[in-house]
């Protein structure tokens, strides 16, 4: 098996909850505010919310607060009640472009958003968040015209950066997707998708650079599993085995992983030739998820190899019942019988 690198097309969704002044009103209570003081965040909004039932943007914090959480009945109830208050409020709009994106109302998420940026021309968020809609339609003409518009308004947006180079790359103008890429790692050098995204084409051009550009997405959170995983299949991939079994076991270190496991099966196998090894990890791979096809495959052959017919024979046998008509496993049976 081998990891594919792509070029994100899905479309994140990005909370743009304004910074509020929690003291929305005045609280003479003294009692009221140590109350307060306890609670939790949600809570505290909670608190706010009853004592001023008519603030828009407490609403639609807390409607943000439900999404995040994948409550998106009690998000569109709050954030509806949000526009009743404001309908002009550009904020409300884009957080019910959000819930409407979760619940997969695609049109409907488009159609708030245009009405957010026909209220507001200005709206970065909006446009940045039509741009990505766009993509994923692959109307890159749209997309692009409204990633440009967003820049007018802000030349630092490292999203519409990053936009564009998804644009640019999935048109095949790898130029000017890595120049877009850079673009947004010099306005937020924290920029992880970027760099990352950055190490995929070099990669794939057969740059060394590419190690620093991974390098530097781990730099980021060296607890990112994410970051561990492609770090490690750079190395496969290049050659530097050591190396990749180092990244994969840092990763297994902090959680349970099939592919990093199956990588490194697929190493001890086709790499180092060292059965022993590779069977333990596909069993691991399978362990996490029975239905891993490839790794059962790899984990019969690896029996095969090492010299355990009966057992690959009962692997291969499991596969087809599994998969039906599995080329693989009928050659190899055919082969053993």
């Amino acid at each position: 098996m081998r990891m594919k690198i792509n070029i994100i097309l899905l479309f994140t969704i990005l909370l743009f909850i304004s910074c509020q002044n929690s003291e929305t009103s005045k609280i003479s209570d003294s009692k009221t505010v140590k109350k307060e003081e306890i609670l939790s965040p949600f809570d505290s909004l909670n608190f706010h919310i009853k004592t001023n039932p008519n603030n828009a943007l407490l609403y639609n914090k807390r409607a943000n607060y439900y999404l995040i959480a994948g409550k998106y009945n009690k998000a569109l109830a709050d954030v509806n009640r949000a526009w009743q208050l404001d309908s002009l409020n550009t904020d409300v709009l884009v957080t019910l472009a959000d819930i409407y994106y979760a619940k997969e109302r695609y049109v409907d998420s488009r159609k708030v958003l245009k009405k957010a940026v026909s209220i507001n021309p200005e709206s970065t968020p909006a446009l940045l968040k039509l741009a990505r809609l766009y993509l994923i339609y692959r109307d890159y003409k749209s997309s692009m015209n409204y990633v440009n518009k967003a820049l007018k308004v802000d030349p630092s947006l490292e999203d519409a950066y990053f936009i564009k180079a998804i644009s640019n790359a999935e048109n095949g103008d790898t130029a000017a997707a890595i120049y877009n890429y850079q673009k947004a790692v010099e306005m937020n050098p924290n920029y992880y998708d970027a760099w990352v995204e950055l190490g995929g084409l070099y990669m794939a051009k057969g740059n060394p650079l590419a190690e620093q550009y991974y390098l530097n997405a781990l730099d980021i959170d060296t607890s990112n599993t994410h970051a561990l995983y492609v770090l490690g299949y750079y190395y496969q991939e290049t050659g530097n085995y050591p190396k990749a079994e180092k990244y994969y076991q840092s990763l297994l270190l902090k959680a349970d992983n099939e592919n990093a496991l199956f990588n490194l099966g697929y190493i001890n196998l086709v790499y180092l030739n060292n059965y022993p090894q590779a069977i333990i990890y596909f069993q691991k791979a399978l362990s996490i998820n029975e239905n891993y096809h490839e790794a059962l495959f790899n984990l019969a052959y690896s029996l095969e190899l090492s010299g355990d017919m009966k057992d690959a024979r009962s692997k291969y046998q499991e596969l087809l019942k599994k998969v039906p008509n599995h080329p693989g496993a009928l050659k190899r049976l055919n082969e053993i019988d």
